[in-house]
């Protein structure tokens, strides 16, 4: 199967994924053959895109490290557990937190069970659960940094509980402060800047949580040459978790449209995170992110240097930036041809260009 984007989807394409609603209830399974109406349906819900299989994408599996059930119930979970923060954060029930608890230790055990699988993360959010998708996928993302690492199963689950609840400090921004479309002001800024230490107040006061939880909240946002918020703190002043969760959470945010800037490719938010190496992130943290995440993801459509257009059908773990493609061939020519970046030398000189 392969990525397309909404914008791309045409009636007559086959999903090659179940696609589930908000509340991770199903609303097309796979194997349906798409419409104009339902097209225009999927567009109208604001996601990114979705798979499609077909003749040409046959063999390619894109990987997630945790299950499509397990994301969704997530979502789901701290969608509730912030909504219900918005209207009583007084009376905000126990029994909430402790399903969010659980599903994380759900997450640590898929991620510890892919034993040293690398992260093939493309946005595939709904522009109206933005902060709840992304808090999922930064759990996931640092849980799998966590992992590279070395980080003990207790430590991990600590990181990955951190991580999901990063951003619910947000839940005490105005909305129209949160996702205005332009520059903020400064006063602006400065109420924006206060959501980790909100954050991390909150579960420690509402959920007697510790240290290990609460000083990752609080610090996700700073940066290594002290240049971040709400202490400045530098270098390794900024926790280990907190370090990693700053990194997932760049990473995800920046491959997402938001109302206040366009989305980036996966391609393009791996070299920022390398670029922002010993500025805004940690040297060592930074080595432990490219060795996890997948610049390239399985599925996706990219063109060629020498002016070839393929899918990404498999990654190269050591060389990441040079995956083998899937090459689409015309007609009359071979069924199938596999251009290997890495390994044959004769793609030596060929990069990738784009995402098409």
């Amino acid at each position: 199967m392969r990525f397309v984007s909404v914008g791309d989807l045409k009636p007559g394409m086959v999903l090659g994924r179940a696609f589930l609603g908000e509340l991770g209830e199903l609303m097309l399974a796979a194997d349906t053959i798409l419409t104009d109406g339902l097209v225009t349906a999927i567009q109208n819900l604001k996601y990114s895109g979705l798979y499609i299989k077909d003749k040409f994408s046959e063999g390619i599996e894109p990987d997630d490290l945790i299950s499509a059930e397990l994301r969704n119930n997530s979502v789901g979970a701290i969608r509730r557990f912030m909504l219900d923060m918005n209207t009583s954060v007084a009376s905000q029930p126990s029994n909430q937190m402790e399903d969010i608890r659980a599903l994380v230790e759900r997450i640590v055990d898929e991620i510890t069970s892919s034993d040293g699988a690398m992260v093939n993360l493309i946005d595939l959010k709904s522009f109206d659960l933005y902060t709840f998708q992304h808090s999922v996928n930064v759990c996931v993302l640092s849980c799998a940094m966590g992992a590279a690492h070395g980080l003990p199963r207790g430590s991990l689950y600590d990181l990955a509980l951190a991580a999901i609840l990063h951003d619910i400090g947000k839940v005490f921004i105005p909305l129209d402060i949160l996702n205005k479309p332009g520059a903020l002001t400064d006063k602006e800024f400065e109420v924006v800047k206060k959501h980790p230490a909100d954050g991390s107040e909150y579960v420690r006061s509402k959920f007697l949580f510790d240290n290990r939880i609460c000083i990752p909240i609080k610090q996700h946002h700073e940066r290594y040459d002290g240049g971040g918020y709400p202490m400045q703190l530098c270098d390794k002043e900024v926790s280990l978790f907190a370090r990693i969760i700053s990194i997932a959470d760049v990473y995800d945010a920046i491959m997402s449209k938001r109302p206040y800037h366009e989305a980036v490719l996966p391609s393009e938010a791996y070299e920022h995170v390398m670029g922002s190496s010993g500025a805004h992130f940690h040297p060592e943290t930074v080595d432990v992110f490219v060795k996890t995440v997948l610049p390239f993801p399985i599925g996706v459509s990219v063109r060629l240097s020498n002016g070839q257009v393929g899918l990404v059908y498999k990654n190269n773990p050591n060389f990441p930036l040079r995956p083998t493609i899937k090459i689409k061939q015309e007609a009359g020519q071979p069924e199938e041809l596999f251009l290997d970046l890495c390994n044959d030398l004769d793609a030596l000189d060929i990069t990738i260009q784009a995402f098409v």
